[in-house]
């Protein structure tokens, strides 16, 4: 007599981890992948500029901070003002 077949499945696959992204969307030219983030820890200060229209805006940041944190800051901004 033969053996029955396993019924146990594979070990689950990975999900493979993707950066995030450091250009993003200017919202006030609307150029795609224009908007560059710099981060600066020492200084605790982060830094969107905008590549074509050359805009510019800074944020305090503290260690957690990411980039999408500062464009999202930025658009917080955008918002305020309007």
């Amino acid at each position: 007599m033969g053996r029955r077949k396993s019924k146990r499945k594979g070990a689950p696959r990975r999900k493979n981890i993707e950066p995030m992204p450091l250009l993003f969307d200017c919202p006030f030219c609307n150029h795609k992948q224009a908007c560059e983030v710099k981060i600066d820890k020492e200084k605790k200060l982060g830094r969107i500029a905008c590549n074509v229209c050359q805009e510019l805006f800074q944020t305090s940041v503290n260690y957690l901070t990411e980039a999408i944190d500062i464009f999202n800051d930025w658009i917080d901004a955008c918002e305020e003002q309007n």
